[in-house]
Protein backbone atom coordinates (compact mmCIF):
# COMPACT_ATOMS: atom_id res chain seq x y z
CA UNK A 1 0.00 0.00 0.00
CA UNK A 2 2.99 2.26 -0.25
CA UNK A 3 5.99 2.63 -2.52
CA UNK A 4 8.83 0.55 -1.12
CA UNK A 5 10.90 -1.38 -3.60
CA UNK A 6 11.87 -4.96 -2.89
CA UNK A 7 15.53 -4.01 -3.09
CA UNK A 8 15.04 -1.05 -0.76
CA UNK A 9 13.26 -3.08 1.90
CA UNK A 10 15.76 -5.91 1.69
CA UNK A 11 18.67 -3.53 2.17
CA UNK A 12 16.81 -1.60 4.83
CA UNK A 13 15.50 -4.35 7.06
CA UNK A 14 17.93 -7.15 6.25
CA UNK A 15 20.60 -5.57 8.42
CA UNK A 16 18.11 -5.00 11.24
CA UNK A 17 17.93 -8.72 11.94
CA UNK A 18 20.59 -10.37 14.06
CA UNK A 19 22.76 -13.04 12.50
CA UNK A 20 21.21 -16.43 13.21
CA UNK A 21 17.75 -14.97 13.77
CA UNK A 22 15.09 -17.27 12.38
CA UNK A 23 13.44 -15.30 9.60
CA UNK A 24 10.73 -17.67 8.46
CA UNK A 25 7.03 -17.16 8.01
CA UNK A 26 4.75 -19.95 9.12
CA UNK A 27 4.52 -20.66 5.40
CA UNK A 28 6.48 -18.76 2.78
CA UNK A 29 4.43 -17.34 -0.02
CA UNK A 30 4.08 -19.60 -3.04
CA UNK A 31 4.18 -17.14 -5.93
CA UNK A 32 2.43 -19.52 -8.31
CA UNK A 33 -0.32 -20.13 -5.77
CA UNK A 34 -0.57 -16.39 -5.14
CA UNK A 35 -1.00 -15.64 -8.85
CA UNK A 36 -3.60 -18.38 -9.15
CA UNK A 37 -5.51 -17.06 -6.13
CA UNK A 38 -5.53 -13.54 -7.55
CA UNK A 39 -6.90 -14.82 -10.86
CA UNK A 40 -9.54 -16.80 -8.98
CA UNK A 41 -10.60 -13.80 -6.91
CA UNK A 42 -11.08 -11.52 -9.92
CA UNK A 43 -13.58 -13.98 -11.40
CA UNK A 44 -15.24 -14.77 -8.04
CA UNK A 45 -18.87 -13.50 -7.99
CA UNK A 46 -18.20 -12.19 -4.46
CA UNK A 47 -15.24 -10.09 -5.59
CA UNK A 48 -17.23 -6.91 -6.50
CA UNK A 49 -18.48 -6.68 -2.90
CA UNK A 50 -14.99 -7.29 -1.52
CA UNK A 51 -13.56 -4.66 -3.87
CA UNK A 52 -16.22 -2.12 -2.91
CA UNK A 53 -15.51 -2.63 0.77
CA UNK A 54 -11.76 -2.35 0.26
CA UNK A 55 -12.02 0.80 -1.86
CA UNK A 56 -14.40 2.45 0.61
CA UNK A 57 -13.29 1.33 4.06
CA UNK A 58 -9.50 1.18 3.76
CA UNK A 59 -9.02 4.79 2.52
CA UNK A 60 -11.32 5.97 5.32
CA UNK A 61 -8.81 4.70 7.90
CA UNK A 62 -6.09 6.84 6.32
CA UNK A 63 -8.27 9.93 6.32
CA UNK A 64 -9.74 9.65 9.81
CA UNK A 65 -7.61 12.52 11.13
CA UNK A 66 -5.53 15.35 9.66
CA UNK A 67 -2.35 13.96 11.21
CA UNK A 68 -2.99 10.45 9.94
CA UNK A 69 -3.77 11.80 6.46
CA UNK A 70 -0.55 13.81 6.46
CA UNK A 71 1.43 10.88 7.82
CA UNK A 72 0.54 8.37 5.12
CA UNK A 73 1.09 10.95 2.38
CA UNK A 74 4.79 10.19 2.79
CA UNK A 75 5.34 6.52 2.07
CA UNK A 76 8.78 6.46 3.68
CA UNK A 77 7.15 7.36 6.99
CA UNK A 78 5.06 4.21 6.72
CA UNK A 79 8.30 2.28 6.27
CA UNK A 80 9.42 3.78 9.59
CA UNK A 81 6.20 2.54 11.23
CA UNK A 82 6.67 -0.97 9.82
CA UNK A 83 10.24 -0.92 11.08
CA UNK A 84 9.14 0.08 14.58
CA UNK A 85 6.58 -2.73 14.76
CA UNK A 86 8.92 -5.33 13.24
CA UNK A 87 11.92 -4.48 15.41
CA UNK A 88 9.77 -4.64 18.54
CA UNK A 89 8.33 -7.98 17.46
CA UNK A 90 11.75 -9.49 16.69
CA UNK A 91 13.52 -7.99 19.70
CA UNK A 92 10.89 -7.03 22.32
CA UNK A 93 13.42 -6.44 25.09
CA UNK A 94 15.33 -3.77 23.22
CA UNK A 95 12.61 -2.39 20.97
CA UNK A 96 13.57 -0.31 17.95
CA UNK A 97 16.75 1.73 18.11
CA UNK A 98 16.33 5.27 16.68
CA UNK A 99 19.87 5.24 15.33
CA UNK A 100 19.64 1.82 13.71
CA UNK A 101 16.18 2.52 12.32
CA UNK A 102 17.34 5.82 10.79
CA UNK A 103 20.50 4.31 9.31
CA UNK A 104 18.71 1.32 7.82
CA UNK A 105 15.86 3.33 6.31
CA UNK A 106 18.51 5.57 4.72
CA UNK A 107 20.48 2.51 3.54
CA UNK A 108 17.32 1.30 1.81
CA UNK A 109 17.16 4.57 -0.11
CA UNK A 110 13.73 5.49 1.28
CA UNK A 111 14.55 8.56 3.38
CA UNK A 112 17.56 10.39 4.74
CA UNK A 113 18.59 9.82 8.35
CA UNK A 114 17.53 13.37 9.22
CA UNK A 115 14.15 12.80 7.57
CA UNK A 116 13.59 9.63 9.59
CA UNK A 117 14.40 11.48 12.78
CA UNK A 118 11.89 14.17 11.78
CA UNK A 119 9.27 11.44 11.32
CA UNK A 120 10.09 10.08 14.76
CA UNK A 121 9.73 13.55 16.29
CA UNK A 122 6.32 13.96 14.63
CA UNK A 123 5.17 10.51 15.75
CA UNK A 124 6.35 11.15 19.30
CA UNK A 125 4.66 14.56 19.38
CA UNK A 126 1.40 12.93 18.23
CA UNK A 127 1.65 10.36 20.99
CA UNK A 128 2.08 7.50 18.51
CA UNK A 129 5.43 6.34 19.88
CA UNK A 130 7.44 6.72 23.06
CA UNK A 131 11.21 6.97 23.05
CA UNK A 132 12.83 5.93 26.32
CA UNK A 133 16.28 5.24 27.68
CA UNK A 134 17.36 1.60 27.51
CA UNK A 135 17.11 0.15 31.05
CA UNK A 136 20.50 -1.56 30.83
CA UNK A 137 22.44 0.90 28.67
CA UNK A 138 22.23 4.63 29.34
CA UNK A 139 23.76 5.35 25.93
CA UNK A 140 20.87 3.76 24.04
CA UNK A 141 17.30 4.82 23.43
CA UNK A 142 14.41 2.56 22.44
CA UNK A 143 11.25 3.26 20.43
CA UNK A 144 8.01 1.57 21.39
CA UNK A 145 4.61 1.99 19.70
CA UNK A 146 1.93 3.45 21.94
CA UNK A 147 -1.68 2.36 22.13
CA UNK A 148 -2.49 5.27 19.80
CA UNK A 149 -0.32 3.89 16.99
CA UNK A 150 -1.44 0.33 17.64
CA UNK A 151 -5.08 1.47 17.48
CA UNK A 152 -4.46 3.24 14.15
CA UNK A 153 -3.00 0.12 12.59
CA UNK A 154 -5.61 -2.19 14.11
CA UNK A 155 -8.35 -0.03 12.58
CA UNK A 156 -6.58 -0.21 9.21
CA UNK A 157 -6.22 -4.00 9.45
CA UNK A 158 -9.87 -4.36 10.48
CA UNK A 159 -10.90 -2.48 7.33
CA UNK A 160 -8.69 -4.69 5.15
CA UNK A 161 -9.97 -7.85 6.84
CA UNK A 162 -13.54 -6.70 6.28
CA UNK A 163 -12.92 -6.91 2.55
CA UNK A 164 -10.87 -10.09 2.88
CA UNK A 165 -13.71 -11.75 4.80
CA UNK A 166 -15.99 -11.42 1.79
CA UNK A 167 -13.91 -13.97 -0.13
CA UNK A 168 -11.93 -15.79 2.58
CA UNK A 169 -13.21 -17.49 5.71
CA UNK A 170 -11.83 -15.70 8.75
CA UNK A 171 -11.33 -17.45 12.11
CA UNK A 172 -13.16 -14.55 13.83
CA UNK A 173 -14.85 -11.32 12.84
CA UNK A 174 -12.61 -8.79 11.08
CA UNK A 175 -12.76 -6.40 14.03
CA UNK A 176 -12.09 -9.09 16.63
CA UNK A 177 -9.19 -10.51 14.66
CA UNK A 178 -7.56 -7.14 13.98
CA UNK A 179 -7.83 -6.17 17.66
CA UNK A 180 -6.42 -9.45 18.94
CA UNK A 181 -3.17 -8.92 20.82
CA UNK A 182 -0.14 -9.22 18.56
CA UNK A 183 -1.93 -9.76 15.25
CA UNK A 184 -1.13 -6.43 13.59
CA UNK A 185 2.46 -6.65 14.88
CA UNK A 186 2.81 -10.13 13.39
CA UNK A 187 1.44 -8.96 10.05
CA UNK A 188 3.93 -6.10 9.78
CA UNK A 189 6.77 -8.45 10.74
CA UNK A 190 5.69 -10.91 8.06
CA UNK A 191 5.76 -8.08 5.50
CA UNK A 192 9.36 -7.36 6.47
CA UNK A 193 10.30 -11.03 6.40
CA UNK A 194 8.77 -11.55 2.97
CA UNK A 195 10.84 -8.72 1.55
CA UNK A 196 14.07 -9.85 3.20
CA UNK A 197 13.76 -13.59 2.59
CA UNK A 198 11.81 -13.79 -0.64
CA UNK A 199 12.26 -10.38 -2.31
CA UNK A 200 8.49 -10.37 -2.68
CA UNK A 201 6.64 -7.13 -3.31
CA UNK A 202 3.11 -6.38 -4.45
CA UNK A 203 4.64 -3.82 -6.82
CA UNK A 204 6.48 -6.43 -8.85
CA UNK A 205 5.45 -6.06 -12.50
CA UNK A 206 2.90 -3.41 -11.56
CA UNK A 207 4.14 -0.07 -12.96
CA UNK A 208 0.65 1.43 -12.75
CA UNK A 209 0.65 1.24 -8.95
CA UNK A 210 4.17 2.58 -8.65
CA UNK A 211 3.39 5.51 -10.97
CA UNK A 212 0.43 6.61 -8.86
CA UNK A 213 2.16 6.08 -5.54
CA UNK A 214 5.16 8.17 -6.44
CA UNK A 215 2.83 11.16 -6.01
CA UNK A 216 1.32 12.50 -2.81
CA UNK A 217 -1.84 10.48 -2.10
CA UNK A 218 -1.66 8.89 -5.53
CA UNK A 219 -2.56 5.60 -3.87
CA UNK A 220 -5.88 7.04 -2.72
CA UNK A 221 -6.68 8.33 -6.21
CA UNK A 222 -5.83 4.94 -7.70
CA UNK A 223 -8.16 3.21 -5.22
CA UNK A 224 -10.88 5.74 -6.09
CA UNK A 225 -10.50 4.84 -9.77
CA UNK A 226 -10.53 1.14 -8.89
CA UNK A 227 -13.92 1.59 -7.18
CA UNK A 228 -15.57 2.26 -10.57
CA UNK A 229 -18.35 -0.22 -11.31
CA UNK A 230 -17.78 0.08 -15.04
CA UNK A 231 -15.36 1.95 -17.26
CA UNK A 232 -16.77 5.41 -16.49
CA UNK A 233 -16.45 7.02 -13.08
CA UNK A 234 -16.66 10.50 -11.61
CA UNK A 235 -13.55 12.19 -10.27
CA UNK A 236 -14.68 15.36 -8.51
CA UNK A 237 -11.32 17.07 -8.29
CA UNK A 238 -12.25 19.74 -5.76
CA UNK A 239 -13.98 17.26 -3.45
CA UNK A 240 -11.12 14.75 -3.61
CA UNK A 241 -8.57 17.51 -3.12
CA UNK A 242 -10.28 18.61 0.10
CA UNK A 243 -10.60 15.00 1.27
CA UNK A 244 -6.96 14.12 0.52
CA UNK A 245 -5.50 17.41 1.69
CA UNK A 246 -3.97 18.33 -1.68
CA UNK A 247 -4.83 20.83 -4.42
CA UNK A 248 -7.30 20.24 -7.23
CA UNK A 249 -4.41 20.95 -9.61
CA UNK A 250 -2.50 18.05 -8.05
CA UNK A 251 -5.44 15.70 -8.72
CA UNK A 252 -5.66 17.03 -12.28
CA UNK A 253 -1.93 16.46 -12.81
CA UNK A 254 -2.19 12.83 -11.73
CA UNK A 255 -5.13 12.29 -14.08
CA UNK A 256 -3.24 13.98 -16.92
CA UNK A 257 -0.27 11.68 -16.34
CA UNK A 258 -2.54 8.62 -16.37
CA UNK A 259 -4.17 9.85 -19.58
CA UNK A 260 -0.76 10.35 -21.20
CA UNK A 261 0.04 6.72 -20.37
CA UNK A 262 -3.16 5.59 -22.08
CA UNK A 263 -4.85 4.39 -18.89
CA UNK A 264 -7.85 6.69 -18.99
CA UNK A 265 -9.53 9.49 -20.93
CA UNK A 266 -10.74 12.71 -19.37
CA UNK A 267 -13.87 14.45 -20.65
CA UNK A 268 -13.52 18.13 -19.64
CA UNK A 269 -15.30 20.13 -18.45
CA UNK A 270 -17.13 17.09 -17.09
CA UNK A 271 -15.66 15.35 -14.02
CA UNK A 272 -16.20 11.96 -15.66
CA UNK A 273 -13.22 9.88 -16.72
CA UNK A 274 -13.28 6.72 -18.80
CA UNK A 275 -10.86 3.95 -17.93
CA UNK A 276 -9.32 1.91 -20.69
CA UNK A 277 -10.51 -1.72 -20.49
CA UNK A 278 -6.94 -2.89 -19.92
CA UNK A 279 -6.38 -0.41 -17.06
CA UNK A 280 -9.72 -1.28 -15.45
CA UNK A 281 -8.69 -4.93 -15.52
CA UNK A 282 -5.32 -4.09 -13.99
CA UNK A 283 -7.02 -2.17 -11.18
CA UNK A 284 -9.17 -5.21 -10.43
CA UNK A 285 -6.04 -7.34 -10.32
CA UNK A 286 -4.37 -4.86 -7.95
CA UNK A 287 -7.26 -4.97 -5.47
CA UNK A 288 -7.32 -8.76 -5.74
CA UNK A 289 -3.58 -8.80 -4.93
CA UNK A 290 -4.11 -6.62 -1.86
CA UNK A 291 -6.88 -8.90 -0.65
CA UNK A 292 -5.12 -12.16 -1.53
CA UNK A 293 -1.85 -11.36 0.23
CA UNK A 294 -3.66 -10.74 3.51
CA UNK A 295 -6.06 -13.65 3.04
CA UNK A 296 -3.20 -16.04 2.36
CA UNK A 297 -1.37 -14.74 5.43
CA UNK A 298 -4.48 -15.50 7.50
CA UNK A 299 -4.55 -19.01 6.02
CA UNK A 300 -0.88 -19.53 6.87
CA UNK A 301 -1.40 -18.26 10.43
CA UNK A 302 -4.76 -19.81 11.28
CA UNK A 303 -5.35 -22.48 8.69
CA UNK A 304 -8.43 -20.74 7.31
CA UNK A 305 -9.87 -21.77 3.96
CA UNK A 306 -11.97 -20.19 1.24
CA UNK A 307 -15.45 -19.13 2.34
Amino acid sequence: MFVITACGVSKCFGICVKQGEVLQLKAQIDLSAFAARVEQLVSDPRFPIAKERFCTEVPATFLESTFRRTLIADTSCYAVIIGIFAMNKLDPENGASPGLLAKTIEAGGMASESRVRAFLDALEHAGAIRIVQHPADARRRCIFPTETLIAWERNWLAAVLGAVGEVFELPASADTLAHTEGVVESYFTSVMVRHVNERFTLFGDFPEAEAFMQRRHGYLLMIHLASAEGLRTEVARVHLAERFGVSAAHIAAMLADAEARGWLTRTPPSSLVELSPAFAERLNIWIAREIAIVGMWIEARYGACDA
